[in-house]
């Protein structure tokens, strides 16, 4: 018999720092994000209700207004 092992162990701080908005609006997960807003691809995994969507909108934005995209498609919610 083989013994599981988990590979991927993620322990979170639970501060409540996560919940608190920068300058623009942005929670601490959103911010770190948009530092990578020149990133080809870009794989945001965070727990539920961190504000993926949100920080999915910003990414656009800043492509549509400063990157010269002329669309973004984002994938819908279930």
């Amino acid at each position: 018999m083989t013994a599981t092992v988990n590979i991927l162990n993620q322990n979170y701080a639970r501060t409540g720092q996560s919940k608190q908005n920068n300058e623009l609006g942005m929670r601490e997960m959103q911010a770190r994000a948009f530092e990578k807003r020149n990133s080809q691809y870009l794989l945001i995994k965070s727990p539920p209700a961190s504000g993926k969507s949100r920080a999915m909108m910003f990414l656009a934005l800043d492509k549509l207004i400063n990157q010269g995209i002329k669309r973004s498609l984002l994938p819908s919610q279930r």
